[in-house]
């Protein structure tokens, strides 16, 4: 009874708050659309702050975003909320609330929060990121520099392949997103683990991070895609834990390695990855996957295996090979194309989920 009251007290509040604008100041049906949009969506969003357990080394308070999906989970970008204690959100009337991790997925930067004493005043549903095009309607909903609640609105620049771990500034972070959302709408810090939105209000994407840096002029705003995310959350609501496939051995780009080592080995080209160390009991172990040796002073003596290609799919890098086995999920059977012993084999491997 009394959360039906309070969601009708909210709802008579943004009537009243809605009720100041002048109307008559929107100048064509679509930016009356747009501000109508806003006005829903904006209730689901959150500015989400928390302070750094190691404290000494910190200036104040953290701050991103996030939304709710669900009346008491809200989600937001793992590096947002990582390493952070005293987690609250603050919601559109400036209530704020504590919160707790649900559950983490580092690999694509996404986490679950779940919302203690409050239930959500409104929620956002996901889209679909496989049909944007570049020219439609992009709006950004978060909490720039610690504001809360402040929109930008672009258009959807585009979509491909980025490296996020150079603008996160973690090396473990955001390895199995394939492709983001490219937008020139507003983005500053503060708004990552924001909604990006479509001109219907659905969330197309969840913001991450900015191409050219905070404040650059001509900087573009980098979503994960919608599909992404809305998977992650359904595997992490079921089973706490990601469930896209995991190889467990880190990799080391050819291009990184010495090219005399290369050429000994009876490799021409620097494409590809090279396996450093494997995991025990890991898929990569049970395969019978071979790392590098080095010395006692860590030098590299030894190349271990070198991954070709995944499934007939030649790659690049170790991001190439860490994304694509990301397209797996936890059961299912890879080939990888590997060379040892100055000659290549093939070697299949079972999936697991991320540990």
């Amino acid at each position: 009874m009394h959360a039906s009251w309070h969601k009708r007290v909210l709802a008579f509040a943004a009537v009243v708050f809605y009720a100041t604008i002048s109307w008559a100041a929107l100048t064509s049906p679509d930016e009356l659309a747009r501000v109508e949009v806003i006005r829903r969506a904006i209730l689901a969003v959150v500015k989400i702050q928390g302070t750094p357990a190691f404290s000494e080394f910190a200036e104040g308070p953290v701050w991103g975003s996030g939304f709710f999906y669900s009346p008491n989970r809200v989600v937001t970008n793992f590096h947002v909320i990582d390493g952070l204690r005293n987690i609250t959100v603050t919601l559109q009337d400036g209530r704020t609330f504590p919160a707790q991790v649900f559950a983490v997925d580092r690999g694509i930067d996404i986490a679950l929060l779940t919302v203690l004493g409050t239930s959500a005043p409104a929620t956002l549903t996901f889209g679909s990121a496989k049909d944007l095009v570049p020219g439609q309607t992009a709006i950004v909903i978060g909490s720039p520099f610690g504001q809360r609640n402040l929109v930008s609105v672009g258009v959807i620049s585009g979509k491909g392949p980025f490296e996020f771990t150079a603008q996160i500034g973690n090396p473990d972070v955001g390895l199995e997103i394939a492709e983001v959302i490219y937008t020139d709408a507003r983005v500053e810090p503060g708004n990552s683990g924001g909604p990006l939105l479509d001109g219907q209000g659905r969330v197309v994407g969840v913001v991450d991070a900015v191409l050219g840096g905070p404040s650059g002029i001509g900087g573009l705003g980098l979503a994960i895609p919608a599909d992404l995310v809305a998977q992650s959350i359904q595997d992490l609501e079921r089973y706490g834990v990601p469930q896209r496939g995991y190889l467990g051995a880190t990799l080391i780009d050819l291009s990184q390695l010495d090219p005399l080592l290369l050429r000994l080995a009876g490799l021409s080209s620097d494409l590809g990855a090279m396996v450093d160390q494997i995991e025990p009991g890991s898929p990569a172990d049970q395969a019978g996957l071979r790392g590098a040796s080095r010395d006692r002073l860590g030098k590299l003596t030894t190349l271990g295996d070198v991954i070709l290609a995944i499934n007939g799919k030649p790659v690049r890098s170790r991001h190439d090979v860490i994304q694509e086995v990301a397209r797996y999920r936890p059961g299912d059977t890879i080939t990888l194309t590997i060379w040892r012993g100055n000659k290549k084999l093939e070697v299949t491997v079972t999936l697991i989920a991320r540990r």
